[in-house]
């Protein structure tokens, strides 16, 4: 589904719950000041994003929203709280900020899974019996099932949403939303607080409830700022070989930015691709050796600098795993003779496929047809005959080569 239909789309959503609000008001158990101050709140709180572990961010109207059935009481007047504030939030985020285009996809997504949230909160509530003393229970376990409703109703929504990028894989996309959990966790507790001191200390729960989410999100925004800074130094590392002049002028950047595309649109783990994207960075940081004369004596072969460049790497514990990437990129797919060796990783062979289209593409000056050609002729033996496939799907998408 292109773009357009999707912002089409949050466009009649946005119409459907002005609407619904409308609908819902009469039936409504709480005055009109509190529903419409509630209602201001979500929107807001709808507008503000913490960075999450995905890479993407969660809005803050998770916390909100999930108070709100706590205070109520009253399917109706979450319902047109719920309605009222998210479509506040759409207005807000695309008058005042602009973000047009998370007005697409994610914000339908938003909608339903808070939805969701709120069906699943009043029917477990609903469903639980009754036992004297036992009501807070009952709000927890409500909470708790509503908050998991929430949780897969988003990632499977953001999964299938996000089919309007084709080089995107379904399983990528709900491994992706599945990373957010530590946030929602946070957020949901926040909430969850506030809604079972509220009856008893009236706004000064808010200040309560906030402090220890505060302190998460400290900790979110740090762990983002230090992946970030993590992310930039590997780069600059990966371009000692290529300032050196032992390595060909941009290609670990490139290698780097077609293997994660071809990583996203396979379907690996999103901390596969992480590692993937370090390791295809990386992958010729072995050359810094050839300025040894000894070693250019005694001569070397690809698998050699691979070699070196994953002890190299290995140096630092938490790039382990990169180091065993880079360790095998030059190893072919499978021998003549022999099955495809399982040893190797998907990771070397997206680097292999990846990094040997680039030297075609800018060192052979071969035109990105021609490369391809060139690859999947050695196809089931050098190179993984899905990954070629996959890369082929990736420069479609890129409108590098014709469909």
């Amino acid at each position: 589904m292109p773009k357009t239909a999707f912002r089409a789309l949050s466009v009649a959503t946005w119409v459907a719950l002005i609407a619904l609000s409308a609908v819902l008001y009469p039936g409504a158990r709480v005055s009109l000041l509190v529903l419409v101050g509630t209602s201001l709140v979500l929107m807001v709180a709808q507008t503000i994003s913490v960075p999450a572990p995905s890479g993407g961010f969660v809005y803050l109207g998770l916390g909100v929203a999930s108070a709100i059935p706590m205070l109520t009481q009253d399917i109706v007047s979450t319902f047109f709280i719920y309605s009222l504030g998210m479509a506040g939030a759409w207005i807000a985020l695309t008058v005042f900020k602009g973000e047009t285009v998370k007005q697409g996809s994610e914000f339908v997504a938003e909608v339903v899974a808070l939805g969701t949230f709120g069906l699943a909160y009043h029917a477990v509530d609903g469903a639980l019996v009754s036992v004297e003393g036992s009501s807070s229970l009952e709000i927890l376990v409500s909470i708790l099932s509503a908050g998991l409703a929430w949780y897969i109703t988003r990632a499977a929504l953001r999964s299938l949403v996000g089919l309007e990028r084709g080089d995107l894989s379904v399983r990528f996309l709900w491994l992706l939303a599945l990373e957010d959990w530590t946030v929602v966790v946070s957020l949901l507790a926040s909430g969850a607080l506030f809604g079972f001191t509220f009856p008893e200390m009236g706004w000064w729960a808010l200040p309560i409830s906030a402090m220890p989410y505060l302190f998460s999100h400290s900790a979110f925004v740090r762990y983002h700022q230090t992946r970030v800074t993590y992310g930039q130094t590997i780069r600059a590392l990966a371009q000692i070989p290529e300032v050196a002049g032992l390595a060909p002028s941009g290609h670990s950047s490139r290698t780097g930015d077609l293997a994660v595309s071809v990583a996203r649109e396979i379907g690996l783990h999103p901390d596969e691709v992480t590692q993937l994207e370090y390791a295809a960075l990386m992958h010729d940081i072995g050359r810094i050796t050839l300025n040894e004369p000894a070693i250019l004596k005694a001569g070397y072969t690809d698998e050699d600098i691979a070699r070196w460049g994953a002890q190299i790497i290995a140096e630092a514990p938490y790039l382990e795993k990169v180091a065993e990437v880079v360790e095998v990129q030059h190893h072919p797919y499978r021998r003549h003779g022999d099955e495809a060796d399982e040893e190797i990783s998907m990771s070397s062979r997206i680097i292999k496929v990846v990094s040997a289209y680039d030297h075609a593409t800018h060192e052979a000056a071969f035109e990105p047809v021609e490369a391809l050609e060139q690859i999947q002729r050695q196809s089931d033996y050098e190179f993984d005959p899905k990954v070629a496939a996959s890369l082929r799907r990736v420069l479609e998408h890129r409108g590098v080569i014709g469909r």
